[in-house]
């Protein structure tokens, strides 16, 4: 299977969306709707006297109740904050309830920072568990060369097995502790991808895959679901087998 071939057969659950806040109607209705798989987004008012933070929103999957979030942690989700794996207070961010709550939601306009936050919080679960084998697609070697600190401290402070992917050639030193899959396919070039296998417990293995629309814009998709997961690692090894 592809990666390309992956994405397409991706299926979201049926959810809807319903935000309250004070008038006026907040933008990120809008930007809910126009750049996420959901069904419906709704917008209902609650009292002016309401402050503006005390704003949130109800997903819903085939009418029953998912989750509630304020509408301070979605502002945060479209403009994250970018913390490394390791930092100490990262469960303490509020977007991390949006990616929580909207795993399996397809995105249509995913921006490199909120791509990057996802990735950060699949990386954050491989150092807690600090084992098991997480893969990284890159695109480009210069887009590696700027992780590699990251990853040199992923791989050499813990017993993980880091594999990395990249498009074009690798003709810098090697990264002590990374497999580096240079020369990978042509598809790598085109997604944005991680994996983890939670060191076999299926509560901790995540995974994200977005395909790039231009150069500042992806669709994506994030998920916990074990199978997906699973699904995914052996695209991306059948992918690189075939660009080897």
């Amino acid at each position: 299977m592809t990666l390309s071939e992956y994405f397409d057969r991706l299926e979201a659950p049926a959810r809807t969306v319903t935000v309250y806040a004070p008038p006026p109607r907040p933008d990120l209705v809008d930007r809910i709707a126009t750049e996420t798989g959901i069904d419906a987004v709704d917008y209902r008012e609650l009292p002016e006297a309401t402050r503006d933070d005390q704003g949130f929103l109800v997903v819903r999957e085939d009418d029953a109740f998912v989750a509630a979030i304020g509408l301070p942690a979605v502002r945060e989700f479209l403009e994250p904050p970018i913390v490394a794996p390791w930092a100490e207070g990262g469960d303490d961010s509020s977007y991390r309830r949006v990616i929580e709550v909207f795993e399996t939601t397809v995105w249509s306009a995913l921006e490199r920072r909120q791509l990057l936050a996802i990735s950060r919080e699949i990386e954050s679960r491989a150092w807690r568990v600090g084992s098991g084998t997480l893969r990284v697609g890159f695109q480009r070697a210069a887009a590696l060369e700027a992780m590699v600190p990251v990853y040199v401290r992923l791989a050499g402070e813990s017993s993980l097995d880091v594999h990395v992917y990249i498009a074009d050639d690798w003709d810098r030193p090697s990264v002590p502790g990374v497999t580096i899959h240079a020369d990978a396919g042509s598809e790598i070039g085109g997604y944005w991808f991680l994996t983890f296998d939670g060191s076999g417990d299926q509560l901790w293995n995540s995974a994200l895959l977005a395909r790039e629309r231009d150069a500042d814009s992806f669709e994506g998709y994030w998920t916990d679901d074990a199978h997906l997961v699973a699904t995914l690692e052996r695209a991306i090894l059948e992918c690189a087998t075939d660009g080897a």
